[in-house]
């Protein structure tokens, strides 16, 4: 191995620690209150090597995050089956659980989701980080599109705009995970969380009917 090939493997694996670090210590004390001097001391290097690799915090979490979602466009293309013929409400069924399996398999990641949508991560990451994430978020979005726009070619949907229809449906998913992590909305719910999701997506399909 050269010299430079070697530099260039302990950079890649002294930038891997440091995600590592980072993953831990916001799950441990959250995205919020984690500063970047814990996550140095986790990883055991200086405040300003973070910086080195990482321009922020912010940073920090959005390079996690893709590494959630490419774990989660690979449920949805899965759920989506784009070499099997299935009609569009199996479909937009089949994408509506793929997310609760991420949800339930993948909790991190989904903490991680949540944490972007309550900061100021745009502002503070570079403008490169933010489409990357922006355009992999729209790729699974995308699959769901893809679902109603069948569905609308078919004729069992009818609705005029695949996208908005497909942002409700993600949103009202949302919704649900966010209620049921607790135990008390659980108890006012009076439902499980899986016949409370259940529902959910079967309202959207009815509404798109």
């Amino acid at each position: 191995m050269t010299t430079r090939a070697r530099r260039e493997r302990e950079k890649e694996e002294r930038r891997q620690t440091i995600l590592r670090a980072a993953r831990e210590v916001f799950l441990e004390e959250g995205f919020h209150r984690a500063t970047v001097d814990s996550i140095a001391e986790r990883a055991e290097v200086s405040k300003g090597t973070v910086y080195l690799y990482f321009e922020s915090k912010e940073s920090l979490l959005a390079h996690l995050l893709l590494e959630g979602l490419a774990a989660l466009l690979g449920y949805l293309e899965e759920a989506y089956a784009p070499d099997r013929t299935l009609d569009a409400e199996e479909r937009l069924r089949r994408l509506g659980w793929a997310y609760l399996q991420f949800f339930q398999r993948e909790p991190h990641y989904f903490r991680f989701l949540m944490a972007v949508d309550r900061g100021r991560f745009r502002e503070t990451v570079s403008p490169q980080t933010y489409r990357q994430v922006l355009e992999a978020s729209l790729e699974g979005l995308n699959w769901v599109v893809r679902a109603i726009e069948q569905g609308i070619e078919e004729g069992s949907f009818h609705c005029c705009d695949a996208r908005q229809a497909a942002a409700t449906l993600w949103a009202t998913l949302n919704g649900v995970l966010e209620l049921m992590a607790h135990p008390l909305r659980q108890e006012m719910v009076g439902v499980t969380p899986d016949v409370l999701y259940r529902t959910a997506i079967e309202t959207v399909i009815r509404g798109l009917r």
